[in-house]
């Protein structure tokens, strides 16, 4: 269990940075079993991350004054989530997987990059310890409780409507992924407890 002050844009690199290695393994993988997995991984990733920002970061970005970016961030999440349910969607022993695969992740690390390039120090600058501790683990929170698969028609407004949509859809994603045997892969970097 954490008792020290987090840093919220610490937390979103830590999932940007387990997509890139999750792909980088990915990309490496001749096992069409283990590119499942991986893939697998990299759709869950990519899911739960969109929406645990939506309902808890980008809340806040008018404060911050990036409102303008939240609804950008918001638009390119929306593409990001139909190209991770094309993903999910597409049969490994399709001959366009692994290009299905990269468009969603690319799509994914180009939105990444340009958070921690052009967002995140200006985060960084204008929370308070304090106020970065309580974003990153409404975020981490966040993360336990929207689905665990891309839902391009769920609400995507961050408000009570995603919250609830997504703490529905977590549920029945569960048990998607238990009834389909779905297995994953280990990540590299973790997330401290809360």
């Amino acid at each position: 269990m954490s008792t020290g002050l987090l840093d919220v844009t610490k937390e979103i690199k830590i999932v940007h940075d387990n997509v890139r290695d999750l792909f980088d393994r990915f990309k490496a993988a001749t096992d069409l079993k283990e590119k499942a997995i991986l893939a697998n991984t990299l759709v869950r990733e990519m899911a739960i991350h969109g929406d645990a920002e939506e309902v808890s970061v980008y809340n806040d970005y008018s404060a911050l004054g990036l409102g303008d970016t939240a609804a950008h961030n918001k638009e390119e999440h929306a593409e990001i989530k139909r190209l991770v349910h094309s993903a999910d969607t597409t049969s490994v022993d399709k001959p366009e997987y692994t290009s299905v695969i990269e468009r969603a992740v690319t799509a994914f690390l180009t939105h990444a990059k340009e958070e921690e390039d052009d967002q995140h120090p200006i985060m960084r600058d204008r929370l308070s310890p304090e106020d970065n501790d309580k974003l990153a683990r409404a975020f981490l929170k966040a993360r336990k409780m929207v689905p665990t698969r891309p839902h391009p028609a769920a609400p995507q407004t961050g408000g009570l409507a995603q919250k609830a949509a997504g703490m529905q859809a977590h549920v029945h994603d569960k048990v998607v992924e238990s009834f389909t045997g779905r297995d994953f892969a280990d990540l590299r970097f973790t997330h401290p407890e809360i």
